[in-house]
């Protein structure tokens, strides 16, 4: 009954409402059902808002990483392309002077 009224927009009333219908058994096992997770177990295997935010902020952080490394290798494969390009045409140039000079 307690537990029920921690439940937010759930009040003595609601609790007593539920509680008529559900035994304290059923109404975890509806719960867990309606959840999709049967392995709850108890109140210890729930899952807490702060520990949500903590994974989220994680996610976030390793994402950040992930960005900076792909936009580091994006600027790296930009600068051995431009690179590539120099060298290539460096070497356009000196077989062009050497068909010139020989042409």
């Amino acid at each position: 009954f307690r537990l029920l009224q921690t439940v937010q927009g759930v009040g003595a009333k609601v609790a007593l409402a539920i509680l008529s219908i559900f035994a304290p058994g059923e109404l975890a096992d509806a719960i867990a059902t309606i959840l999709g997770d049967t392995m709850v177990t108890s109140r210890e295997d729930l899952v807490t808002k702060d520990y949500l935010k903590a994974e989220i902020a994680t996610v976030h952080t390793e994402m950040a990483k992930v960005r900076t490394e792909i936009a580091s290798a994006k600027n790296d494969t930009i600068r051995w392309l431009i690179g590539s390009q120099v060298v290539l045409i460096a070497a356009l140039g000196g077989m062009m002077s050497l068909m010139r000079a020989f042409g």
